[in-house]
Formats: structure tokens, sequence, C-alpha cells
């Protein structure tokens, strides 16, 4: 029974080992796609800029075309900086949501292995107390984190917002 119980968590381990490392990858992919895609459009942008800038012929045009310019680079980083934000955020609910299902799991067989023990062994009644206890608490701990966290990525999200749209308004009204 116990080599059979330590074969199961090593299983479990590795599995939930897995998947934490499969979705920071999925998250890495998405980061490095996204890295790329704005590569790739800032140096179309670049390109359309200089000749944009080589075409200009008076000072109140070039006047012109430099805050233009600024607002577009603005946007840019505040849609490049919300999509950082979005991606990280998606993967740190994702191993969140992970690490939840891991941990139920764990309380899981813990309270079962503990009743299954306390069944064979005389006054472990206690000590099964104590399991359902520390198991309780520890699930109350888990919410309590929870619930801040969703509530620090609730308020993270509208920082984000608030300074994104602040930096693009600013930008235009240069």
């Amino acid at each position: 029974m116990t080599t059979d119980l330590i074969t199961a968590w090593q299983k479990a381990a590795l599995d939930a080992t897995m998947a934490y490392a499969q979705s920071a990858l999925a998250g890495a992919e998405q980061i490095l796609k996204l890295n790329l895609e704005t590569a790739q459009t800032a140096l179309q942008q670049n390109t359309t800029t200089v000749r944009e800038l080589m075409s200009a012929s008076d000072p109140q045009q070039l006047a012109a075309l430099r805050n233009k310019l600024a607002q577009v680079g603005m946007q840019q980083t505040a849609n490049y900086a919300q999509h950082v934000y979005e991606i990280v955020s998606q993967t740190q609910a994702h191993l969140a949501k992970l690490a939840e299902e891991q941990f139920s799991r764990i309380n899981q067989d813990m309270m079962k292995n503990a009743e299954s023990l306390s069944k064979n062994a005389p006054g472990a009644e206690v000590a099964l107390a104590a399991v359902k206890s520390t198991v309780a608490a520890s699930a109350a701990m888990l919410d309590t984190f929870n619930r801040a966290a969703k509530q620090f990525a609730e308020l993270s999200e509208a920082s984000i917002k608030s300074a994104t749209s602040g930096m693009v308004h600013g930008a235009g009204e240069k």
C-alpha cells in the first residue's frame, strides 16, 4: 500500500510539473510571437516614417509629422504593454488554477489515507481530526490568497489600462 501511494504521488507530481512547464512554455511562445510581430511592424513603420520625413518640405509639416509619429509610437507602446500584460495574466491564472487543482488533489489524498489509517489504528481519531483541521485551515488560507491575488490582478489591470490610455491621450496633445 505504501509503495503504491508513493508511486501515485510521484506520478501526480510528474504530471503537475509537466502541466506547469507546458503552461509556462505556452506563455513564452505567445510573448515570442508578440515580439516578432512587434519587430516586423516596427520595421515597416520605421520605413514609412523615414520616407515621410524625407518628403517633408517645410518646418510646419515636419512638426506636424513629429507629433503624429509621437502619438503613433505611444499607441504602439501602449498596445504592446497591454498585450504583454494579458499574456502574463493569462499564464499566471492558468498556473494558479493548476496549483489549486494539485492542492485539492493532495488534500483529498491526505484525507483518504488518514481515514484508512485511522480505521486500522486504535485511538487514531485525534490524529484524523488534526489532519482534517489542517486541511481545512490550508484550504481557507489558499482561498484567501486566491481572492487577494484576484483583487491585485483586477487593480493591476485597471492601472495598466489607465496608464496606457493616459500615454496615448497625452501623446496626442503634444
